[in-house]
Formats: C-alpha cells, structure tokens, sequence
C-alpha cells in the first residue's frame, strides 16, 4: 500500500522488512537521522526556534545530549540557541548562517549539501545524483512534492536511511556506507565555515551518528555502490 513516509523529504511505498525486528537503538537511531534530515533541510522558523529554547524541542535536545556519542554536537547547538538575543534576532542570525553555508551566499565558503559536490569532479547532478534516483526508484520511493532538492540532497539521503533503519532493511548499510563516503568531509567543512554554532554542532552530531554501520547488514544482500 502506498502511503507517504514521516520524514517530509520523501513518499512513497515502504519496503518490507522481512520479519527482522527493529532493534530499540536503530529506532533511535532512525529517529534522530530524522531530525537531522529536518534541520539540514531549511532555515528554523521562529517557532522551531521557540521551541528548541524551551518547548519539546528544548527536552528533545537534552535527551540527545545524554547520548555520549551525540554530546558534543547537541552542546553546541543548545549553546548557539543560548545566545543573549532576542528569538527573533536569534531566528535571523541562524537563518543567515544557513544561507551563507547552504545556499551560496558565502561564496567560496559555501558548503555544498549534495553528495555529488564531494564525489567525482565535484560538479552537481554527477553520478550520485543518478545513483540515487535509481536507488530510491527500485524501493518505490520519491522525492516528496514540495522538496525542490536533487536526491543527494544531505536532507534527502538521511531521511532515505532512516526509513531504511526503520524498515530493519539491510540496504541501510548500503546507505550508511554511501554516507560515510561523503559526510565526513561534508561535515568538517559545515564545522570550520560555521559562524553561528548552531551548524557546526549539528555537523558533529550527524558526523558522530553517521560513523556507525547497521546490524541489518547480515540479514541479506546489500546494494553495491557505484565508484
């Protein structure tokens, strides 16, 4: 049955597990994969903001901060949203650094989220571009209506694994494999262009949680990526 999918990045058919049970971490997990397809994806509105400084959002970030593995980003998020400022000028000061990092406002200091700026020559719409299309095309899936984003996307391709996590499929290796082959360098440089603290820890948390393999890998074949 067709039914469109929790993150906002995709919809689609879910692909079945074949009886392997979600393991409680790897719903975790997925969970906060999530979130951090969310984050990368746009500029916090006021109301995310509201609610990351004391809403749900401020008690969802001190529960990610209780993860030693996450601690370290998620401090520097809840620091940048501590700045003595207004929400409003708050709102404005991370909006722009996100525009300056993802949108091109930087100039040479412009953090591209595509996988195909990190993999080949560097040009968008290369061979990850297709890969992941042709990938998300055999599971069913699409890019969700109102996403304007390629399918490497950062936003896209953690919200496809997290599915996958959730799914217990073992293509989530395949996924975490294929994110480990860009993230990393995607995320140092979110870290070192970073103005506003509040991209840069939310770098070192994907960077930390994109590290670890899936235990759904020995339930079955795994796609192979391309070179």
């Amino acid at each position: 049955m067709n039914r469109s999918l929790q993150s906002g990045q995709l919809a689609g058919a879910a692909p079945l597990s074949d009886g392997v049970a979600v393991l409680p971490e790897m719903r975790k997990r997925a969970l906060v994969l999530a979130w951090l397809a969310e984050v990368f994806s746009r500029q916090p509105t006021l109301e995310a903001v509201v609610s990351y400084r004391r809403g749900q959002g401020a008690d969802w970030l001190d529960e990610l901060h209780e993860d030693p593995l996450l601690a370290e980003g998620i401090a520097g998020m809840i620091a940048a949203l501590a700045a003595p400022i207004e929400d409003e000028k708050l709102v404005a000061a991370v909006g722009l650094a996100f525009n300056r990092l993802f949108v091109g406002m930087g100039g040479h200091a412009t953090v591209a989220p595509y996988e195909s700026a990190y993999r080949g020559n560097g040009r968008l719409f290369q061979q990850p571009f297709t890969e992941m299309n042709a990938l998300m095309a055999e599971l069913g899936l699409t890019v969700a209506d109102g996403c304007a984003e390629p399918a490497d996307h950062i936003s896209i391709e953690l919200a496809l694994t997290s599915h996958l996590l959730l799914a217990a499929s073992p293509a989530s290796q395949a996924m975490l494999e294929r994110l480990q082959g860009w993230v990393p360098a995607f995320c140092a440089d979110c870290i070192a262009r970073d103005t506003s603290g509040f991209w840069a820890g939310a770098a070192r948390a994907l960077a930390a949680l994109t590290a670890q393999g899936s235990p759904y890998a020995d339930h079955g074949p795994v796609p192979t990526q391309g070179g």
